[in-house]
């Protein structure tokens, strides 16, 4: 299912370095759970340092990726703190290795999100992983309102589009008005295609009565690398308001499944990269799940039931 290709690429960020060696970890049999320094050399010897000239010097340049090895152990450990139960590694005498202590149920979120991050690297996946992580954010975003709220996808190829706002936008969008007692602009026309003017997820939280503007938020959800490109588009202001009547302020979400984080106390991008909405990260995202009333880890909603049996007949036990 995995397929890693060591590069400078990943070796020079500690963070991305952390989760290829957790990749490696989990699902690359030759590793038999384990990975450490000795491990991380024969990598680099063998899928960097070979593609040099003759002339390169060996011994110099693997000391120059030590350093680098343990930058990304000590983001692994971090996490291992954090995350505690639905974390599935940890670290032993700077060794990465599988955490059998922990059920694996309980980090298939995890290492779910972690495939999410590096999907290049899980080809037979690609296709279906960005609707399963819209399912498992809407499971995220629950346990943050009362019991009565609706969490809905917005998404046009979910089950809720379908069922609830209906796929094309000149059906979703008086639909999602009406949830939010509000009205649609007159003569606007969305057009029969499947917009979602960038929000992925609805939570409506109906406030008793029929007045203007229930409780809102919106999400996006992405995938992408570059991620912070995102993060004003699940604004109503950015697209929604040219067709729903919407003054009201609300509260917007962005869903990534990477960890851009060294430290609990802030992020690792710059903040121009992280204004303007709220960022739920891979972190975020597991400490919500684990809040959750309702979600499963032993069953999962059935959208990512498949995926997580997939993900779990996969790991190397």
């Amino acid at each position: 299912m995995i397929d890693l290709e060591w590069s400078t690429r990943i070796t020079d960020d500690s963070l991305i370095l952390a989760d290829v060696i957790e990749l490696s970890v989990a699902f690359i049999a030759e590793h038999n759970g384990y990975f450490n320094q000795s491990e991380f050399i024969h990598r680099i010897a063998s899928e960097i340092l070979d593609d040099q000239d003759q002339d390169f010097h060996y011994g110099d340049a693997i000391d120059s990726f030590v350093p680098k090895y343990e930058e990304a152990v000590g983001v692994i450990r971090n996490r291992a703190i954090w995350l505690g139960e639905a974390y599935p590694f940890r670290v032993e005498s700077n060794e990465v290795q599988m955490d059998h202590s922990c059920a694996s149920t309980d980090a298939l979120p995890y290492l779910f999100m972690l495939i999410c991050s590096n999907r290049k690297f899980a080809p037979d996946l690609y296709d279906d992983l960005p609707s399963q992580f819209e399912y498992l954010c809407k499971e995220a975003l629950k346990p943050l309102f009362p019991e009565w709220t609706d969490v809905l996808l917005f998404s046009n190829d979910s089950n809720d589009r379908k069922s609830v706002f209906g796929v094309p936008a000149n059906q979703a969008v008086p639909a999602l008005a009406d949830k939010l007692n509000t009205k649609p602009v007159d003569h606007a026309n969305p057009g029969t295609g499947g917009r979602e003017y960038g929000i992925d997820i609805v939570a409506i939280c109906p406030l008793g009565d029929d007045s203007s503007y229930s409780w809102f938020a919106f999400a996006q959800c992405t995938l992408g690398a570059r991620w912070w490109k995102k993060r004003h588009e699940a604004k109503a202001e950015s697209e929604l308001t040219s067709f729903i009547h919407l003054t009201a302020h609300h509260t917007n979400f962005l869903m990534i499944p990477y960890m851009p984080r060294v430290s609990l106390d802030g992020w690792r991008v710059d903040g121009g990269k992280t204004g303007g909405c709220i960022l739920c990260d891979r972190y975020r995202i597991c400490f919500l799940l684990g809040k959750s009333a309702t979600f499963r880890y032993d069953n999962p909603p059935v959208q990512l039931a498949s995926i997580f049996n997939t993900i779990e007949s996969q790991l190397v036990v």
